[in-house]
């Protein structure tokens, strides 16, 4: 929860606590795997969870929602004389065009890009995401459509913004968010993957506190100004919130509240606005409402309209303009946000003929992650380190204990790079032979499981990760160096 100096009890402004008590009730009846949550109504916070081992103030990946910051981002551009939604793509990269430009790329504007109505006819991104010049790439693709006639959703037309903002400015796309919306949101954390290139990468990796993206998404909420000051300007806005291209024959499927797309940012069927990323994070701005919610969640199949549904059953329509009165459904609501938890591994007595592994080292087997060998160091009994050689990125370095969870750093994915980060780690044998060592990277969803079977000088290992975009589990063998 809040600090008292920050809370303001629901009732105070107009949304009754059993109904944020009874989303929360939702959210774990359905194993929705929220693992945090801020609630904003009038730009105050209301309600808020985190479940440990996550932290509230720790830096997370968002995904698609990525994209968009990057439209604010561009809007901003706009505001500044920067760009114009009517500027032609190609007028910005003499350098990067095919030999020959056909007649619909020739056309392509920042709106439509904007719209996702670029002209092309299927979602590329496996295409572009394999080539070193993403930019490149995506100006030599197809463009069948007409520009701004046909929706298709596409991250690496998000990434061109980046690269225009990138050259109108004079600046990376990460800096020029940083000063023009970052910090007049008073945003003082943020982390942003960048492609081969060196650009900002504008349709994905952006790294921020879920609180910070509650903040986004109150400005969208009150329509550019965020506490009196306006980061973009309300014409944009007023354009980006309503429909641009129709996204229904594509989206529907995804999720029943599609109703239209904007400029990088989803339409709800009440005017509402949101967006979504993998696994299940998400912003969602009710402007009718004043309302603004930021979530995480780690499920490999989320249900994004599940949880709407819920923000809007149990939040959006009970919300009043009036006062309400306290009563003892705010402290229920206090204790229930309070004593969340995400399940952890349980800690359990070192069998006492479990294998000695101190500065034992296997080869393992060919496997899909280039994983060479396995170091063990234990010097103390109930300390255990783990080092991971790989044949084609850093070597990984996670500590454990067998009492305890350890919090330290480590070298791991993130959307498309690998980064120092923060992690959380478990140890417990299952068997005398079999050893579970489980780790969290709380700035992801992402909880990566080693069990690692030992016969004599030889081991198994199975890898498995909950959810993942591009990396997949494996069993190998391996067998002890001498």
């Amino acid at each position: 929860m809040q600090k008292t100096e920050d809370i303001f009890t629901p009732e105070s402004q107009g949304i009754p606590s059993a109904s944020i008590t009874a989303m929360v009730d939702e959210f774990e009846n359905r194993d929705l795997q929220v693992t945090s949550f801020v609630l904003l109504r009038n730009g105050k916070t209301v309600a808020k969870f985190c479940k440990p081992p996550y932290e509230m103030d720790c830096v997370q990946l968002w995904y698609s929602v990525t994209k968009s910051f990057t439209g604010i981002g561009v809007g901003i551009a706009c505001d500044k004389g920067l760009l114009d939604l009517e500027d032609l793509v190609i007028s910005f990269f003499s350098d990067k065009l095919p030999q020959t430009i056909s007649e619909n790329l020739g056309k392509l504007r920042v709106r439509d890009l904007l719209s996702m109505a670029s002209g092309i006819h299927d979602n590329t991104y496996g295409l572009l995401y394999s080539q070193e010049d993403w930019v490149r790439a995506f100006l030599a693709q197809d463009f069948p459509h007409e520009p701004g006639t046909y929706y298709r959703y596409t991250t690496h037309g998000s990434h061109m913004f980046a690269a225009i903002v990138e050259r109108v400015s004079g600046q990376s796309f990460h800096d020029f968010i940083k000063t023009n919306l970052f910090e007049p949101l008073d945003i003082h954390q943020s982390t942003w993957e960048v492609c081969l290139q060196g650009i900002t990468a504008g349709g994905m990796g952006l790294g921020l506190t879920v609180e910070s993206v509650a903040k986004f998404a109150q400005m969208i909420a009150d329509k550019g100004v965020y506490k009196g000051k306006r980061i973009v300007s309300e014409r944009y806005l007023n354009v980006a919130m309503t429909e641009q291209s129709d996204n229904r024959l594509f989206e529907k499927e995804k999720h029943s509240h599609t109703n239209g797309y904007g400029f990088h940012m989803e339409i709800d069927l009440d005017g509402s606005v949101f967006h979504p990323g993998s696994f299940g994070q998400l912003w969602y701005a009710c402007p009718q409402k004043n309302i603004a919610v930021a979530l995480t969640s780690r499920r490999k199949n989320t249900d994004t309209d599940a949880v709407i549904d819920l923000l809007q059953e149990k939040i959006i329509e009970p919300a009043r303009d009036e006062i309400l009165p306290v009563n003892g459904e705010y402290e229920k609501m206090r204790e229930k946000l309070e004593s969340l938890a995400y399940p952890v591994p349980a800690f359990g007595d070192i069998p006492k003929n479990a294998p000695h592994l101190d500065e034992k080292v296997y080869s393992v087997a060919d496997n899909p992650h280039g994983l060479i060998s396995i170091r063990f160091v234990q010097k103390e009994k109930y300390n255990l380190n783990m080092r991971l050689k790989y044949s084609d990125r850093p070597a990984s370095s996670i500590n454990f204990d067998f009492r305890k969870s350890v919090h330290s750093r480590d070298t791991f994915v993130k959307d498309i790079q690998f980064h120092e980060q923060k992690y959380v780690s478990f140890a417990a044998w299952d068997t005398e032979n079999t050893l579970v060592l489980t780790v969290f990277y709380i700035e992801t969803p992402y909880e990566v499981t080693y069990r690692v079977g030992f016969d004599g000088a030889n081991i198994t290992v199975d890898f498995h990760m909950n959810v993942s975009l591009n990396i997949q589990d494996f069993v190998c063998a391996g067998f002890l160096e001498s």
